[in-house]
């Protein structure tokens, strides 16, 4: 078990990772990760970088999983009110289109969230 703690802005934010690092499918899984994650020139940059380019990446990742939040409450307040002259089954297609969305970017955070904690340990065990 390896435990990390980062820095975020005044607040302090642990993080307990129960997956061993030095398995080599473990490795080439979070590397078939960064290559999806990054940018094709950010993955000539060292580790500490990669893992702050992986931050700004789950900064995002939250904008749009509010973003799909703001439009299934947008779309229901509308058809819950009336508002719209959408019909039940149009609203229920675009309901669980962005739940399915919201679930692959909440997927996709977690996998960077893992990235983050593996450049850490791999930072950790170079030293």
């Amino acid at each position: 078990m390896h435990c990390y703690v980062t820095q975020c802005g005044a607040l302090w934010n642990t993080k307990i990772s129960m997956t061993d690092f030095s398995d080599s499918e473990t490795q080439d899984k979070l590397q078939s990760y960064l290559k999806i994650h990054l940018k094709k020139d950010e993955h000539s940059l060292s580790d500490s970088e990669k893992i702050e380019a992986l931050h700004k990446k789950k900064r995002n990742k939250w904008i749009q999983l509010v973003v799909n939040i703001a439009a299934i409450l947008f779309f229901g307040y509308s058809f819950y009110f009336d508002i719209t002259q959408l019909g039940q089954t149009f609203f229920i297609i675009i309901f669980v289109v962005f739940a399915i969305n919201m679930g692959l970017i909440f997927y996709q955070k977690n996998q960077i969230d893992e990235l983050i904690t593996y450049l850490q340990w791999k930072i950790e065990d170079d030293t």
